[in-house]
């Protein structure tokens, strides 16, 4: 600094005066950005068809994950008019098909559809917008909608646990995968029953915000999501059990009590009411067994102790079967555990 001159210290005086001047400058040239109007996105819209008897998770718990993820959400139906879920929840659909605007996707849920699939104003209305939404979802029996209007010939699908064997059957052009939550064909994306339906929906949002977004929804609703898996009802073990090959006796009443388990083990219990015999309640379910060649149905004889006893046994799995005296007339407990063998 000693051998500065008077010159190179007003030289330095000047660089500081300008720097101060530039330090203000990138706020000069942002402030008249900030007045400027915003240009907002039009936000993603999504429209669930309504319908008598529709299930109620089923459109409730996609309509939360889309508002949560900050996308148009409406509801619509073949008249707009008033109708009743299941259970009985009154809901009015904001639009019919004739006045709603358009939407980008379109969510089928399911429910009772043993109507709804058979109107041609429904399948029409699928149809149509097939060419123009983006991307169509179903939930649990919705994937029957979808199924009669031919929009899954060709493509995999999954649907309720309970209704793939008939789905199966019933559209031999699909491709039924039972050992998924969700089935994505790019437009369509088909999933399992009810709650199987956040899932498929969060995968939705992924698909247009990205993962990060549909975790961040997740976790706002406090929903343990897997986008590579996660739970699947029809790989539970109760699926070893002959399903509607029962010949109860006319008249019988069922109480389920519990139904619960895992991948390896089921069990169930009902209260039945019937005048038939415990021993016949027990043969009616050894019947059942014994139509199915790789089940192997083991006598058991006379009842334990107030309890008749009936046990299959398939290779790695065992189907132990109890009928017990209930405490008034004619009432029973019937009991089904179905495991894999240790």
């Amino acid at each position: 600094m000693k051998n500065l001159t008077p010159y190179t210290g007003l030289w330095l005086l000047e660089i500081i005066k300008h720097i101060r001047v530039l330090r203000w400058l990138p706020l000069a040239l942002i402030l008249p950005l900030l007045s400027l109007p915003v240009l907002a996105n039009k936000p993603f819209t999504v429209a669930i068809l309504m319908f008598d008897e529709v299930q109620i998770i089923d459109f409730a718990a996609p309509y939360e994950v889309f508002g949560q993820a900050k996308f148009e959400v409406f509801t619509v139906s073949a008249t707009g008019k008033p109708l009743t879920t299941a259970m009985g929840l009154s809901v009015t659909p904001k639009y019919s098909f004739a006045n709603m605007p358009d939407a980008d996707a379109i969510l089928v849920p399911g429910g009772d559809t043993s109507e709804v699939m058979h109107d041609e104003k429904v399948i029409g209305w699928l149809k149509a917008q097939q060419g123009k939404v983006e991307h169509i979802l179903s939930v649990c029996t919705g994937a029957h909608i979808l199924a009669e209007s031919g929009l899954l010939d060709g493509k995999s699908a999954t649907t309720f646990h309970r209704a793939l064997e008939r789905f199966e059957k019933d559209y031999p052009k699909i491709s039924v995968q039972p050992d998924k939550r969700f089935v994505d064909n790019g437009q369509i994306v088909t999933s399992a029953g009810l709650s199987s339906g956040i899932d498929a929906s969060l995968h939705l949002v992924s698909t247009v915000l990205g993962e990060d977004k549909a975790r961040t929804v997740a976790l706002h609703l406090e929903y343990d999501w897997d986008p590579n898996g996660g739970f699947v009802r029809a790989s539970m073990a109760d699926r070893m059990l002959p399903q509607n090959e029962y010949d109860w006796p006319d008249g019988i009443l069922f109480d389920r009590i519990s139904a619960f388990g895992d991948e390896q083990r089921w069990q169930i219990k009902y209260q039945v009411k019937t005048s038939a015999t415990a021993q016949s309640l027990m043969q009616v379910y050894k019947t059942a067994m014994a139509r199915h060649d790789n089940w192997q149905v083991k006598d058991t004889g006379a009842a334990l102790q107030g309890e008749w006893l009936g046990v299959a046994d398939n290779e790695g799995w065992l189907i132990s079967a109890a009928v017990t005296t209930g405490n008034a007339p004619d009432t029973y407990f019937f009991m089904l555990d179905v495991y894999q063998r240790p």
